[in-house]
């Protein structure tokens, strides 16, 4: 493997404190100096003058469809997805045909990853065996076959008991547990239960099926002593939760996706069932809840939920279309836009995109950092570039975002992981 030489970027890197111009030297895969003014020596050159070069970005939440839904996308397309966002570290969620609920699944995804070549992927096992809340997974299995973390996503066991027995395990085995907190029973609608839905005349998802949720699993975790990660945070009630289990010590997580920081409930008068997701888009207060939290570390990283569909199944009634939208291509340009509107530090940008979901996920010291000798996975981006998001340079098999063929602000140009550059934006 070659040398690598970054020039001229404005380096930033939570995990150490320090933002500044800077040079950075790559050599067999690894970051092997950061200073000014590296003299180069024959190896390639990136020149990232005027642009932030910072640790690479790291989802603990994405659905890649792969096996049984490869209309949708697949890991390959996935993965160049991942990349074109300046991801090299992926989580894929287990509600695939059939569910990730076995060892021989958890192998298949993460070699057919290794295959690619573009990400480095860590697949999520299911909590229960087909995600139907009834049975446990062979936990010890599942880790020993390469899951990172466990999750039903899409849904949450119901039965308290089994969710208990379930966050012990995973405790004794040091597994995080990421959970969709949504009670099925006060989710039962399509959208936000509130003026819009009241408008339209359709079932609304009620708030407090989040708060609930959250509240059971935190109590669960502060008595178990579990890993919890709380998925797709929409509701101010789940913030104040979060921070009040926090200040209790106990071992709780939580992310927001972009759609969330965004969009809200109105949005879905102009784009219909393309910006249905779930749980739902909320209301402007919950929004600003979500930004502030986000800033304020309550919140503490994003995942993107990234969730690909065929246009044919988007372009349906809101109540009868399947909920989700693309989240690689967005990420970065959704938090671009809270730092241009001062909500959020270049600094604090950089540590929920890379560094604090690589703490979560148990992958930091080796990723979320560009600590001298560690994997060279980095990412250079242009914080002032305007684009606009067509098909044509879309990588994934589906285009269900509100945000396509709309002009986007923040790009990333280069994806390098492991020293080998596996992203480069061609304009």
């Amino acid at each position: 493997m070659g040398k690598l030489l970054i020039r001229g970027g404005y380096v930033v890197d939570p995990s150490q404190n320090f933002e500044g111009i800077a040079d950075i030297l790559v050599e067999d895969g690894k970051i092997s100096k950061i200073e000014r003014n590296i003299p180069p020596t024959g190896e390639e050159i990136i020149d990232a003058c005027s642009m932030v070069v910072a640790p690479a970005f790291v989802d603990p939440h994405a659905h890649l469809r792969d096996p049984g839904f490869t209309h949708k996308e697949d890991i390959e397309s996935g993965s160049r997805a991942a990349v074109f966002g300046g991801f090299t570290a992926v989580v894929s969620m287990p509600n695939t045909n059939p569910e990730t609920d076995n060892p021989a699944l958890i192998e298949y995804q993460r070699l057919k990853a290794e295959r690619v070549g573009l990400i480095r992927l860590y697949p999520a096992g299911a909590i229960t065996r087909g995600r139907e809340g009834k049975e446990l997974t062979e936990f010890g299995t599942l880790k020993g076959a390469g899951a990172i973390a466990l999750t039903d996503d899409g849904t949450t066991p119901t039965d308290e008991a089994l969710l208990r027995t379930a966050f012990e395990w995973a405790a004794d085995l040091d597994l995080l547990i990421e959970d969709h907190a949504e009670l099925p029973s006060l989710s039962a609608g399509h959208i936000n239960e509130g003026k819009i839905s009241d408008l339209l005349g359709i079932a609304g998802r009620n708030r407090s099926a989040e708060a609930i949720a959250v509240a059971r699993d935190g109590y669960l975790a502060q008595i178990t002593g579990a890993k919890v990660h709380v998925q797709h945070i929409t509701a101010k009630e789940t913030v104040e939760l979060l921070k009040l289990f926090k200040e209790k010590g106990v071992r709780i997580t939580g992310e927001v996706n972009p759609n969330h920081l965004l969009l809200t409930e109105e949005d879905v008068l102009k784009y219909g069932s393309l910006v249905k997701v779930n749980p739902p888009l909320r209301t402007e207060g919950d929004r600003k809840a979500l930004i502030e939290a986000l800033a304020e570390g309550v919140i503490d990283c994003i995942g993107t939920d990234h969730a690909p569909h065929a246009p044919w199944e988007k372009d349906k009634p809101l109540d009868q279309a399947p909920p989700g939208m693309l989240g690689f291509q967005v990420a970065l340009p959704a938090l671009v836009r809270l730092y241009n509107e001062g909500y959020i530090t270049l600094k604090r940008l950089v540590e929920v995109l890379s560094t604090s979901p690589a703490k979560i996920l148990g992958l930091y010291p080796e990723l979320g950092t560009l600590k001298v000798g560690t994997p060279a996975d980095i990412v250079i981006f242009d914080l002032k570039h305007e684009w606009i998001f067509t098909e044509d340079i879309n990588p994934s098999k589906s285009t269900n975002s509100p945000f396509l063929n709309q002009k986007l602000v923040g790009k990333v140009f280069y994806t390098i992981k492991g020293g080998e550059v596996v992203y480069r934006y061609r304009g």
